[in-house]
């Protein structure tokens, strides 16, 4: 695959992502008949899709790649609550937060992986984390008009949520390389947030088969797309994207999640808003860039010296 496809791909699974902000909000609003899917049916249902699409994936994995360890069992277990505790409290804050605010406060995950790399696996952030965390905040302060008031409760949700995906992630990173496995950790997690998630709906939320016909547009975007064709994607596109680059393009996640939002829910941000999603992408991608600028600029300064 040529390295223009993979990034091509790349930004069509970053669309596809952003856009399911939107299935994942409408699919909690009522319908003309009243059926609506709470959080935990939701997320059970949607993760069941998705486990069915990405099981044939994962038996040619567990076919032909290495066999598991017990010794990764516990980073397993906190990797798979770290991504459950994640997807809930973002399933949660979307009941009160929009969908803007929801991509671009999620993205923010991004930022806290090296500080979680850090203690597990000694790697110290690098230069760039301090001026990147930075600009976040600054970003986070003015999507929120610039003053904390008006955030929802369904904002801070997020926010949380991004600190379990920055654990998630930097524990996938060293799992993946220690495993060799990546479909099936994928597809474990699958596992662990159906089962969460049906309890839940029909233990306290009364899921039932009306509302889940009733939300089923939202339920395959999410379960078929989002989930299972978006880690697809993913994951055939990074063989061939350096890591930079495909941070880079799915930090467009976020902007994505502000044009759906706007095109199907009619959402708008003020000057205040978009200044602030203008400082969370900058510290987004200066992320992404910073190894490379180190790189680049050291060895001038060192010159010069």
């Amino acid at each position: 695959m040529s390295r223009l496809r993979a990034d091509l791909l790349l930004l069509l699974t970053a669309a596809i992502w952003g856009a399911a902000f939107v299935a994942q909000k409408s699919a909690m609003q009522q319908d003309s008949d009243g059926f609506a899917l709470g959080p935990f049916g939701f997320i059970g249902a949607r993760f069941l899709l998705s486990f069915l699409v990405v099981l044939p994936f994962a038996l040619r994995e567990a076919r032909n790649g290495p066999p598991l360890r017990r010794g990764y069992i516990l980073p397993v277990l906190i990797l798979c609550l770290s991504f459950c505790t994640g997807t809930f409290l973002q399933q949660v804050g979307m009941l009160t937060a929009s969908v803007t605010n929801g991509g671009f406060l999620t993205g923010l995950y991004i930022l806290l992986v090296p500080f979680f790399a850090w203690p597990l696996f000694g790697r110290v952030p690098s230069w760039h984390i301090g001026p990147a965390c930075v600009l976040a905040l600054g970003g986070t302060f003015l999507l929120g008009g610039g003053h904390l008031e008006s955030f929802h409760t369904g904002d801070f949700l997020i926010l949380a949520c991004a600190v379990c995906f920055g654990l998630q992630v930097a524990l996938m990173g060293w799992l993946v390389q220690v495993t060799q496995r990546p479909v099936t950790l994928a597809i474990v997690q699958f596992v662990f947030c159906i089962l969460l998630g049906l309890s839940g709906g029909f233990g306290w939320e009364g899921l039932n088969l009306e509302a889940a016909k009733a939300h089923i547009l939202p339920l395959l975007y999410t379960g078929l797309l989002a989930g299972g064709l978006g880690f697809t994607l993913q994951a055939v596109a990074q063989r061939h994207t350096p890591p930079a680059d495909a941070g880079i393009i799915m930090a467009s996640e976020a902007l994505f999640a502000a044009g759906a939002g706007a095109f199907f829910l009619g959402e708008r941000l003020d000057a205040l808003g978009w200044a602030g999603c203008g400082l969370i992408v900058l510290a987004l991608v200066l992320v992404e860039l910073g190894p490379r600028l180190q790189i680049n600029i050291l060895p001038r300064a060192k010159i010069r010296l």
